[in-house]
């Protein structure tokens, strides 16, 4: 009975062992796959025609020097990216920030703001959020988003929950949170803008 035990632990232990390394085979071949899938997630063309219509390249901005001091001043900076058209001529910028006001499920949102070089609002996409499904998610959709679209970043958006002023939005109804969290990356990113891009 006890070499019963012992085949039975060494059968467990070869076993594991085995799937251990399929794992980390899979892992190790997949990798690169999966960060690729994830970057063009997260700053795709899907997401350029999102943050700035008719932008086809999306790329990284390359002062580097610029790029790190917005770093140093603003830990909610993620990156920043130039927005062309076909002709290769700036469209305007896609500012990635995090919120300042965590949103409803407790943790910070994560969008791109689409910016023309006057410093109108052009266009949003969240990438990445924690809220809950059918409620907070209408801060997702084009009802509440297109509030912010066409202004101007001079002035900095504040949250009505009913008969918003001019320089307010509409919150989503039952959402504030949410509404609070999305505006506060709007003005984050309009921020970066006008101490860094406005010219």
């Amino acid at each position: 009975m006890k070499n019963n035990f012992v085949k039975l632990g060494v059968m467990l232990c070869l076993v594991s062992a085995i799937a251990a390394g399929v794992l980390a085979f899979t892992n190790s071949a997949t990798k690169d796959r999966i960060l690729l899938a994830e970057e063009l997630a997260s700053s795709g063309p899907d997401v350029a025609q999102a943050v700035i219509p008719g932008a086809i390249s999306f790329e990284l901005y390359e002062d580097q020097a610029l790029i790190d001091k917005i770093k140093s001043e603003n830990e909610r900076f993620v990156e920043l990216r130039v927005c062309k058209d076909e002709s290769g001529n700036i469209l305007g910028y896609g500012i990635r920030v995090f919120s300042s006001d965590n949103g409803y499920g407790g943790n910070p949102e994560e969008m791109f703001l689409g910016v023309s070089l006057e410093g109108e609002i052009l266009g949003m996409k969240v990438v990445a959020h924690d809220e809950t499904a059918g409620l907070g998610t209408k801060t997702l959709e084009p009802n509440f988003q297109n509030q912010f679209i066409g202004r101007n970043t001079d002035i900095e958006i504040k949250v009505s929950k009913n008969n918003p002023k001019d320089d307010e939005i509409q919150a989503v109804s039952g959402a504030t949170r949410s509404s609070n969290s999305i505006t506060s990356a709007v003005n984050n990113a309009m921020s970066i803008f006008n101490k860094y891009l406005k010219k």
